[in-house]
């Protein structure tokens, strides 16, 4: 049978398809093929890339620990498996990185620097950038970004107030393959060290630690102090560099007279009469206000105040030139000087009801017969020092973080309402406290203690008043910029204040040089300032401090440079008891504590082997 042409047509395609669609199979053969294949190199890669970075690390710390033998002295050479199965090589760096020990004295300001030093390093780069490397005693990883983490510590120690420090240095260059030989180079000893300087010995005194790293590395070191010391700890990420700040603890830190410099040039001074809001016409005295809601007046009026109002100075205390104030005695209390007494003479001159101690004379104390306690010589008085630096830090502190976000405060200046503002408890960071003709600032401690940072200064003008409510404390550090004739002035009628005169409530601290004047000599004859509270301000080896009372009233107690009662109706101290078990600068506001550090440098060579 014959077939149409069209039918011809229809079975041409149908011949080809076999041979296309085996094409197709073998494409699609191929091709899968070679995605399987650039697949499974990559992952063989990566693979390879991770074993590569973990054996690294596996050899860097391995590194780490022989290392450390040798460094310490329990070896004197070691040698160490580097391989990483690439290859990839060793860098060696004797100039990366540093670390600086140092520590400031807050008696004088003067900072020593114990060492700085650059730490080296042993490095190793992986194929996608990352570094592993040995420095300071520790292993550390890195991506290239400035992200950085530990892989094992570094030779730094920090427990119970003790530093210990036996910084790793590298102190050669080089590249290195897969063996490395590690020798001991050199051991420093730099502290505890009296041949090297005289002073470093402990445990220390009033100082502040500062431990300085400069490396690739910082973040993750600044992350090890965080995590293994109780310190204050300071990035500066434009240098490569952080901080560790650790302070020993203070002593001589509780107000145990009614006035007091502990310092050899302090001085205490009478001009004049004295003033008081109540009682007897008395310069010093005492009361106690704990366990009590009794103030000083209802006290003094029940006949429960006592004669503890002592004077403290370690240079001359001259109460010649004060006035007798009738029966009872004008002074009540004990007075010590590490330099001489001036007592004067005649129905004028105070009362003293205590003792006179003195180390360089006591002058017109044997004709006097208003001296009712016994003259004793000593040989000086006990030191207390500056607290420069604990101002500084809280200060600065307080600025980086607050609370005055949620309080009454604007640009650092507090906000008034109809001549009053209130804060509560929390840490507040401002320029000044000024509080104008009868405006009242109110802190309220009824939910917890109060902080309070000031840069400048702090102002009361004339009928002004800053109260304290609730149960807890206020402390407030004043740093004294700005070029204020005082860090602290209370202008007639003005008012730091609380309920039952508690003096142990309110603390101010200030540095070596603080300033502070009660009253201005105004408001006629009653026009006195009342101050319930502590100032906290030791002059330390060379402050020039002062606290001046001109019509002006101190319930609580005073330690500073120099002391003055002012020409006048100037003013009275009355110590408050409560004063003598209240450690007035707690250890927590001393920040950090560290008593003794054992430092030394260790350097190591290390060579190809």
């Amino acid at each position: 049978m014959l077939l149409c042409s069209g039918q011809g047509d229809q079975r041409q395609p149908r011949a080809q398809s076999g041979p296309l669609g085996f094409l197709l199979v073998f494409a699609l053969v191929i091709a899968a093929t070679t995605l399987i294949v650039a697949l499974g190199a990559g992952a063989i890669g990566g693979t390879q890339e991770t074993l590569d970075e973990e054996r690294a690390e596996k050899a860097m710390t391995q590194f780490d620990s022989q290392a450390a033998l040798v460094a310490l002295g329990n070896s004197q050479v070691q040698r160490v498996d580097l391989s990483s199965g690439r290859a990839n090589s060793y860098q060696v760096e004797d100039d990366a990185g540093r670390m600086t020990l140092s520590y400031t004295n807050q008696t004088n300001g003067n900072e020593t620097t114990i060492f700085s030093k650059p730490m080296g390093r042993i490095r190793y780069q992986t194929d996608n950038g990352d570094n592993i490397a040995y420095q300071g005693g520790g292993v550390w990883r890195s991506d290239g970004n400035g992200n950085a983490v530990m892989v094992s510590p570094p030779e730094f120690h920090y427990r119970d107030a003790t530093l210990t420090l036996p910084l790793v240095t590298v102190g050669s260059s080089g590249t290195i393959g897969d063996r490395a030989v590690i020798s001991n180079a050199k051991t420093t000893r730099y502290f505890p060290n009296g041949t090297r300087n005289s002073a470093y010995r402990n445990p220390l005194e009033n100082a502040r630690v500062e431990v300085s790293v400069t490396s690739d590395y910082y973040r993750a070191w600044g992350e090890y102090f965080e995590t293994r010391t109780d310190g204050q700890v300071e990035f500066n990420h434009s240098a490569n560099k952080v901080t560790l700040a650790l302070v020993t603890p203070l002593e001589n830190t509780k107000i145990t007279s009614a006035t007091a410099s502990l310092s050899a040039s302090g001085t205490f001074e009478i001009n004049g009469a004295a003033g008081n809001l109540c009682g007897a016409n008395v310069y010093t005295n005492s009361y106690n206000s704990t366990g009590t809601d009794k103030g000083y007046c209802t006290q003094e009026s029940d006949g429960d105040t006592t004669g503890d109002g002592d004077i403290v100075y370690g240079g001359d205390v001259d109460i010649s030139g004060g006035a007798g104030g009738g029966s009872g005695g004008d002074l009540r209390g004990d007075v010590t000087s590490g330099g001489k007494v001036y007592v004067g003479n005649g129905n004028g001159s105070p009362d003293i009801d205590g003792n006179i101690s003195h180390t360089d004379g006591c002058n017109k104390c044997e004709e006097n017969d208003k001296i009712t306690g016994e003259l004793n010589q000593i040989s000086g008085i006990d030191k207390a020092p500056s607290i420069n630096g604990i101002v500084q830090t809280q200060v600065n502190e307080s600025e980086k973080s607050n609370d005055n976000a949620g309080a009454p405060i604007t640009d650092d200046t507090l906000n008034y309402t109809a001549g009053s503002v209130e804060l509560s408890a929390g840490r507040y960071y401002l320029e000044d406290i000024t509080v104008a003709n009868e405006d009242t600032v109110t802190l309220n401690t009824t939910e917890g203690n109060i902080f309070i940072g000031v840069r400048e200064n702090v102002e009361l003008a004339e009928n002004a008043t800053i109260e304290v409510v609730g149960d807890g404390t206020v402390s407030v550090y004043v740093l004294g910029d700005g070029g204020h004739a005082s860090q602290l002035s209370m202008a007639a009628y003005s008012e730091v204040t609380n309920a039952g005169d508690d003096a142990p409530q309110f603390r101010m601290f200030g540095q070596d040089d603080f300033t502070a004047r009660i009253g201005d000599g105004g408001g006629g004859t009653n026009g006195l300032a009342k101050y319930v509270g502590v100032i906290y301000a030791p002059p330390g080896t060379s402050g020039t401090g002062t606290v001046t009372l001109e019509k002006g009233t101190i319930y609580g107690g005073v330690l500073t440079g120099t002391t003055t009662i002012a020409n006048g109706n100037g003013g009275s101290i009355h110590y408050d008891m409560a004063l003598r078990t209240t450690r007035v600068l707690t250890q927590s506001e001393s920040i950090i504590r560290v008593t003794y550090i054992h430092a030394s440098t260790n350097e190591i060579q290390v060579e190809d082997g």
